[in-house]
């Protein structure tokens, strides 16, 4: 929360920005309420418009929520820890990051789509397709205790993938990893790109959030032991709801 014009920012910005910093640091829990704007605008000596502004900026960057009986609350999910050096990495059959959600005592499940597609420019790059091969998506939206808390959209190429338990919008129990394995087609190098953004309209939708609520995009392509890429997964985590780890041997 910074000023757009550079120098000192404007009271509603400073205002907000101690208030964000209280409710990262954990001092206020999610489901706290706010003093009324009144009581804000005493305390600091501005006007309520001042106030207003301020919250509007918190309300859109996901720290706050306005139910009609209980004012403003304090917005703050549980966060979890996504162990990403894990979920490619054993033979545990077993669906790996509902195992890392599960282990930090959270319930997780999803809904899923499977479409046939003419891939976009990033996918066909990714997943080395010539022009007019298709691509194979799993759309998931990812929840944890019934909140949606990531998607996660699977491309595959067509012609590799057809025919297999990978074209049913079900839940894979064992794992795609797994599956794709039995095809013949075992994953074994992975490249991942990590990179910050505002969210595109169908996570807002999907996920519920506000519109200022940076995003966490995680993209990973998947090689065969002969280089051929056979998953292009590209993931979009709210970034109030996760933490992203890795873990690098010498």
């Amino acid at each position: 929360m910074t000023s757009p014009t550079g120098g000192t920012p404007p009271a509603y910005v400073r205002i907000a920005t101690e208030w964000a910093e209280r409710i990262d640091s954990g001092e206020l829990q999610h489901g706290d309420p706010l003093p009324t704007r009144e009581e804000l605008a005493e305390h600091y000596g501005v006007s309520k418009t001042v106030i207003r502004d301020a919250l509007s900026l918190l309300h859109q960057d996901g720290y706050l929520h306005s139910a009609t009986r209980r004012g403003t609350q304090v917005f703050r999910l549980r966060r979890f820890e996504l162990p990403m050096y894990v979920l490619e990495s054993d033979d545990r059959g077993r669906d790996a990051y509902e195992d890392a959600v599960r282990a930090q005592g959270g319930e997780p499940g999803q809904r899923i789509e499977v479409h046939t597609v003419a891939p976009a420019e990033d996918v066909a790059e990714a997943l080395r397709l010539e022009d007019g091969q298709l691509a194979l998506v799993r759309m998931r939206v990812r929840t944890i205790d019934g909140v949606p808390y990531c998607t996660a959209d699977s491309y595959f190429p067509f012609h590799l993938v057809q025919g297999s338990d990978l074209v049913n919008p079900s839940n894979i129990q064992r794992g795609g990893r797994h599956l794709l394995r039995e095809m013949g087609l075992e994953m074994v190098l992975h490249r991942d790109r990590i990179r910050s953004r505002r969210p595109r309209s169908r996570e807002i939708t999907d996920l519920g959030i506000p519109s200022g609520l940076p995003i966490i995009r995680h993209d990973r392509v998947s090689y065969t032991a002969d280089g051929t890429p056979v998953r292009f997964m590209t993931s979009a985590f709210p970034s109030d709801r996760w933490e992203i780890t890795y873990e690098v041997e010498k």
